[in-house]
């Protein structure tokens, strides 16, 4: 899921994440923590041309930049309840100075993290209108022949409440 990581100056920091996996929140604190060793203050993380992936993993990596409480994400729909989620620790780098780069790209769970972080104040969002790929969707037990059907349930809301799905 990490491209890339680098210190771009003495205290400015570099990482490249290109989806949000199973993997994704380890591979994001191991380099962190190798940027931290070389004196990083400040962290660039760079969302663009990710289309996200797996919603515990932007939750998780969230929960690394907002304080205990604070809201990531919510989702509703016209017949599911509010579901939110919250950051549940003190993160790594809730002290670290922020900026997130986003793109036409940056999809899903790159909108909840840049969504989050934004609505929260927590850092800068740079670049341009994201996917808006908001969707929250259910699979259905897998069928004799293997195929399934994925179900749009409700859509994913940043902490303020607007809506990530772009309307069509």
């Amino acid at each position: 899921s990490v491209d890339v990581s680098y210190m771009l100056s003495e205290d400015i920091g570099y990482i490249k994440l290109s989806r949000f996996s199973k993997n994704s929140h380890k591979e994001f604190l191991e380099a962190g923590e190798k940027l931290k060793a070389l004196g990083l203050k400040k962290l660039v993380l760079d969302l663009r041309q990710n289309g996200g992936g797996f919603l515990d993993a932007a939750i998780k990596l969230g929960d690394e930049f907002l304080s205990k409480g604070t809201l990531i994400v919510f989702t509703e729909g016209r017949k599911r309840p509010k579901e939110s989620y919250y950051a549940e620790k003190k993160g790594e780098f809730e002290n670290s100075e922020l900026v997130i780069l986003i793109d036409e790209g940056s999809a899903s769970a790159s909108e909840i993290v840049a969504g989050a972080i934004q609505d929260n104040d927590r850092g800068f969002v740079i670049g341009r209108r994201t996917f808006g790929k908001g969707l929250v969707q259910e699979q259905t037990p897998p069928w004799p022949d293997g195929s399934a059907i994925r179900l749009t349930v409700a859509r994913y809301y940043t902490p303020t409440g607007r809506c990530i799905q772009k309307s069509y």
